[in-house]
């Protein structure tokens, strides 16, 4: 990866997990050359990159702020949740088998991001559930779920080895799903993600981020599934409401 990308990809992700706050000033181009032993040229070759992708915005004379309050497509369609399977279902019908490696299930502080979507106090403490995903015992991506603290998650280890998301909620849990509100962006494999789903660091990762949210309205989870090159996925959905 080289050091522009390194930079980008730093930025990119501390904006996305809150690490640096929406409207908050990142630090000048000479720190940032120093940190990462580049000219300042380069660094402001990356944030002309990022200004131009929505995610910083320049001012003169101020400097350079996050400016990117959700990575949501900023065209949206409205989908019917019936035509969509899920993952697990999808593999089922194709003849492929779906298993789970449980990295961690553990409580830790929410950030901005998810504080926004799962509707809590920034650094409200929630349980987080990363896992990695085989197909027919190939590792085709990794899953992380933030789950709302104010359902009761009285799931088994062995749902959280075996079970997909899906039949966590509906069947462990008995809630139902009302709709899920999802986006699909690309990403470049951090060192944790590189290593984890052995791959090249900064090698093209698909990412859908998603929002389940119950019949009632409550919301169950923020989550986000990454895939690896060459997987693909296909969705089914009847479009609606959009011109």
């Amino acid at each position: 990866m080289s050091a522009k990308q390194k930079i980008y990809a730093r930025f990119v992700e501390d904006i996305r997990s809150g690490e640096i706050p929406i409207g908050s000033q990142l630090p000048t181009e000479k720190v940032i050359a120093a940190e990462f032993s580049v000219s300042r040229s380069t660094v402001q070759a990356v944030m002309t990159r990022l200004a131009n992708e929505g995610i910083v915005k320049r001012q003169a004379g101020r400097g350079t702020f996050a400016s990117r309050v959700d990575d949501d497509m900023s065209v949206k369609v409205a989908l019917d949740i019936h035509n969509i399977q899920s993952f697990e279902n999808e593999m089922a019908v194709a003849g492929d088998r779906v298993s789970y490696k449980l990295v961690s299930f553990t409580k830790t502080p929410s950030l901005q991001r998810v504080a926004r979507k799962l509707d809590v106090a920034q650094g409200t403490e929630v349980r987080c559930l990363y896992r990695l995903r085989f197909v027919d015992d190939n590792c085709i991506g990794s899953e992380v779920r933030y789950l709302s603290p104010m359902i009761d998650w009285d799931v088994s280890l062995a749902a959280l080895e075996t079970q997909g998301g899906h039949q966590i909620i509906q069947e462990g849990l008995g809630l139902r799903i009302g709709r899920i509100d999802a986006a699909l962006r690309a990403v470049c494999a951090n060192e944790t993600q590189a290593q984890d789903m052995e791959v090249a660091l900064g090698a093209p990762l698909l990412v859908r981020s998603h929002t389940i949210i119950s019949d009632e309205e409550r919301v169950i989870l923020y989550g986000e599934s990454f895939y690896v090159e060459p997987f693909s996925f296909r969705y089914t959905a009847n479009v609606a409401g959009h011109s």
